[in-house]
């Protein structure tokens, strides 16, 4: 396994602890989120959170497969 794709698989991990913790949220509760690349802080509600979380969690899983499919076919 590559760096750059155990990194990936890293991040995959995290992404999928925070979405079980947003979804043991009471509905209704509010959030914080953590603006990219600073240290800011945003109020915002466990729904708009949970669906944030949900497609960065795509987006990291495409990124796998496509490193995947790259290593399979160099190999």
């Amino acid at each position: 396994m590559s760096s750059s794709n155990s990194t990936i698989y890293k991040q995959i991990q995290a992404t999928n602890v925070l979405r079980h913790e947003l979804e043991t949220l009471k509905s209704g509760r509010k959030v914080y989120l953590q603006q990219p690349g600073s240290l800011v802080f945003f109020k915002s509600d466990k729904d708009t959170a949970l669906k944030n979380c949900q497609q960065n969690l795509q987006s990291l899983q495409r990124q796998h497969e496509e490193l995947q499919n790259k290593m399979d076919l160099s190999t």
